[in-house]
Parts: structure tokens; sequence; C-alpha cells
């Protein structure tokens, strides 16, 4: 997988920032290491695992987010025909997770059930410095930066969500702007 990542990489020079091309050669070389894909000494069937897994979901999310969507899509085109005759069940998973991308689903994990563990894993990945405490019966993540606090956690399938902004102010009229501006979130 790697010589295909590199080569789709390579042709897309210029049209994809630096720094996203060498992120993404990281995310894919990790997964490489973490899946045991590698073609020395690997198993390179496990690719499939790999297009299955939250990692996969992660990467399909950053590259919505740096608008280098189509350069997965071209590294799923390659890996489906160049695994045709000698991995089916890998061309079989990079042809669905490029129907995948056309469809515009995502991952959220296990059987597509959103977990505290699966959100925690995507803010992290987003760089938010996460913390998952208990209290009472149900467990909670929190990040903190400056200025602003997210409490969450899950429940019936959706993301429940506290946000605090902390500041000051110098005036009640501003106090009530940020109090209107927090209200419009």
């Amino acid at each position: 997988m790697r010589q295909i990542v590199n080569r789709v990489i390579a042709e897309s020079s210029g049209r994809v920032p630096v720094s996203v091309i060498e992120d993404m050669k990281s995310r894919f070389a990790r997964a490489e290491d973490r899946f045991g894909f590698s073609s020395f000494g690997g198993d390179p069937s496990r690719i499939a695992d790999f297009l299955s897994s939250e990692d996969w979901a992660d990467l399909v999310e950053y590259a919505k987010n740096v608008n280098a969507l189509w350069v997965l899509e071209a590294i799923l085109r390659r890996l489906e025909e160049e695994y045709r005759d000698i991995c089916p069940p890998v061309a079989s998973k990079a042809l669905e997770a490029l129907e995948a991308l056309g469809r515009g689903a995502a991952v959220k994990g296990p059987e597509g059930e959103l977990t505290l563990d699966s959100i925690v894993r995507r803010l992290k990945f987003h760089g938010l410095k996460v913390e998952v405490r208990r209290e009472g019966e149900r467990e909670y993540a929190f990040v903190e930066q400056p200025l602003l606090k997210l409490k969450l956690y899950v429940s019936e399938g959706k993301i429940s969500y506290e946000i605090c902004k902390e500041g000051k102010a110098s005036t009640v009229d501003a106090l009530l702007a940020v109090m209107q501006k927090v209200r419009e979130l």
C-alpha cells in the first residue's frame, strides 16, 4: 500500500500543500505499523482491516477537512486495481470504501455505534487534550482550552454537550454581547 500511496501523492504534488502530504504519509505509515500490512514481512490482506477501522474514518475526516478527499479516492481506485487479482478481499474492501466516500458515509465505530471512546479519539485526532471522568453513573469527556471548556457524553446515539466560555468583560453591555454570541451557537 505504501507504494500506491507514495505514487498517488507524488502525482498530486503541487495541488496539495506539502504539510498535508507529509501528514497523510505519516498517517498511512502509522496504520501500516499498527495493522501490520507492510509488504516487507507483513500481511497485505490486513489492509482490509484498516479500511474498516476508526483509523481509516479519522483519515477520511482529515482529508475532508483539508479538501484532499480526492487523494484518498485515487488511492482506493489504485488499490482496487492492483489487488483485484492478488488479494480479492482487499480489492473488494477498497471498492466498498470508495463507494462509502461517494455517499459521504463515515465510520462511527463498531457496527456504526457512536461511543464516548470514538468521540475522544476524534477529538484527540484534532489535537485537543481530552480527559475522561466518571461523575455519578455517567462517563464524561472534558476538553479545556484557553477561554473554552467542553463537557460531553453520549446518550441515545447523540452527543450531549455543555460549552462554557470564559473571559473578562469591562461592562455589562460587553458581558451581554458575549452571552448573545454564545446563545447563537
